[in-house]
């Protein structure tokens, strides 16, 4: 019977749909590496922050595993290429550290409460110049969502604006000293995000100042260096393997 209807199905397919799925499976390119699991071949190693005498961040290869933190330095790690509408897909692991963690922000620079400093680790994927998929934990307000740095009102410390803040409206998505999988969508101004297979961020932006140009426009994807300073100090790391891309 199997047989039977292998031989009819394409048959009955009204043209109109035949080429319809055809069209729809050209929409989208097709995947492709983008750590080749060997070494830093495509990537450039971004330069210290500038003003201090940092010395640029220092990531390595182990295992077929993408490895950035524990060391002193300061940047990030930025694709060769250049994507504009594209779906990313990788698993990260982010050290965990700290116990006393809050989300509350206190004070006139709306710091964060965190009584541990090191609660509010963090790593995060840059896209498009201006858009940032933060990684972190979202018992300490460092949720895995879409921000982006603007001047505007409900923006905290002054320009750090969350455009969705993911992970936070699910407690518990995320694992703790495990791996995690993460697929970002950028499609024009539509931006989405699923942590774990579940759909965590889904909010559309279209900067209209000009300063923001070129947000709208194809950039690196750029993995950010753990933030060891902002985080009372720790000198933890961020893992990355399986990282792929396609364009939309």
């Amino acid at each position: 019977m199997k047989s039977r209807f292998a031989r009819v199905m394409p048959a009955v397919l009204a043209p109109g749909l035949a080429i319809t799925l055809t069209v729809a499976a050209q929409a989208r390119g097709d995947w492709k590496p983008l750590f080749n699991g060997k070494d830093l071949t495509g990537w450039s190693v971004a330069a210290g922050r500038a003003g201090t005498a940092a010395t640029p961040a220092q990531w390595k290869v182990e295992d077929g595993v993408l490895i950035g933190g524990q060391g002193d330095g300061r940047g990030s790690l930025v694709s060769n290429e250049q994507f504009k509408d594209f779906e990313l897909e990788l698993d990260f692991m982010l050290t965990e550290h700290g116990t006393q963690c809050s989300k509350e922000l206190v004070g006139p620079d709306q710091a964060n409460a965190s009584a541990d400093k090191s609660c509010l680790y963090n790593s995060g994927i840059s896209f498009r110049t201006g858009y940032q998929l933060n990684l972190g934990r979202r018992e300490a307000g460092e949720f895995i969502g879409i921000v982006v740095h603007r001047k505007v009102p409900g923006a905290i410390r002054g320009n750090v604006l969350w455009l969705d803040a993911g992970d936070d409206k699910q407690p518990g998505l995320r694992k703790k000293d495990g791996w995690n999988n993460v697929r970002l969508s950028a499609k024009g101004p539509h931006l989405q995000a699923w942590l774990n297979g579940k759909k965590i961020c889904d909010v559309k932006d279209d900067p209209t100042d000009p300063a923001e140009a070129k947000w709208k426009e194809a950039g690196p994807i750029s993995l950010q260096w753990p933030p060891a300073g902002e985080s009372g100090g720790f000198s933890g790391s961020v893992k990355y393997r399986n990282v792929r891309i396609r364009e939309l």
